[in-house]
């Protein structure tokens, strides 16, 4: 089965924005921008739609940001990180679909529990790799912690959106007058 197979130029048609947008966005929060012979997958264009739609909601870079770190910090202590060696395993599998209350915001990952009100479960591991020397919560680590600080960040984050759901719909409903769409 071949992936397609995805340019800057094809990640800017999709997302609705120009390369400067699309740049602010991987700088932002320091992705890796993929070159020839290396390109982008559909789960990165999903990834930056979702922070374009973020954004349209009045969402700062910086609390993407601060989300998008605590996500990947949950994926490396479940070690997802060792289930792949794409530079961008954690946006490869990202979907637009939303609902799954196991999924994390940004980046769609299946936890196999509710990180957002569901109890926390230790010991979970996906991925495989060599015993570490030091459990991770010996080394200051600690899954419930980082579940913890993802948490707020996601409920800062609901309610600027919900801040400004009804902006943008008089927004869309005074446009579509207005330009006649």
């Amino acid at each position: 089965m071949s992936r397609r197979k995805y340019t800057l130029q094809d990640v800017c048609k999709q997302v609705g924005k120009n390369h400067v947008y699309v740049g602010q966005i991987q700088a932002g929060l320091e992705l890796v921008k993929p070159e020839p012979p290396a390109y982008y997958t559909r789960g990165y264009i999903e990834f930056i739609k979702k922070c374009t739609a973020l954004r349209t909601f009045g969402v700062q870079i910086g609390d993407i940001q601060d989300l998008f770190r605590k996500e990947l910090k949950l994926l490396r202590l479940l070690n997802f990180h060792t289930t792949s060696n794409s530079p961008t395993w954690f946006l490869d599998g990202c979907t637009l679909k939303a609902g799954d209350p196991n999924e994390l915001v940004l980046t769609g990952y299946n936890l196999g529990f509710d990180p957002l009100f569901g109890p926390v479960q230790e010991g979970l591991d996906f991925g495989s790799q060599a015993d570490e020397l030091f459990e991770s919560h010996q080394m200051g680590e600690s899954l419930e912690h980082v579940v913890d600080l993802y948490r707020k960040q996601v409920g800062k984050i609901r309610k600027r959106v919900a801040e400004e759901r009804q902006t943008v719909r008089m927004a869309l409903k005074w446009s579509t007058k207005a330009f006649e769409f």
